[in-house]
């Protein structure tokens, strides 16, 4: 799971223009300043990375969420 993390944050990272040390897999979405808009866009863009349907819910709402949703689709 650490490598779908790191992949995660390095695509946020750079879509917010910060580098991957100024995050973690704790960052909320809110907190670092996505909004729903930002998040499914990220999210289009993840899809292509890991080739894998996500489909969000009220529950994704940081960085480790979506790993671990991501790394279950990948089983």
């Amino acid at each position: 799971m650490e490598e779908i993390t790191g992949k995660i944050i390095h695509i946020i990272a750079e879509y917010i223009g910060k580098e991957d040390t100024e995050l973690t897999a704790e960052d909320r979405f809110t907190d670092i300043g996505l909004d729903s808009l930002d998040v499914m866009e990220l999210v289009m863009q993840m899809q292509d990375e890991f080739d894998c349907k996500i489909e969000l819910n009220q529950n994704i709402g940081s960085i480790a969420d979506l790993a671990a949703l991501i790394e279950s689709l990948q089983q």
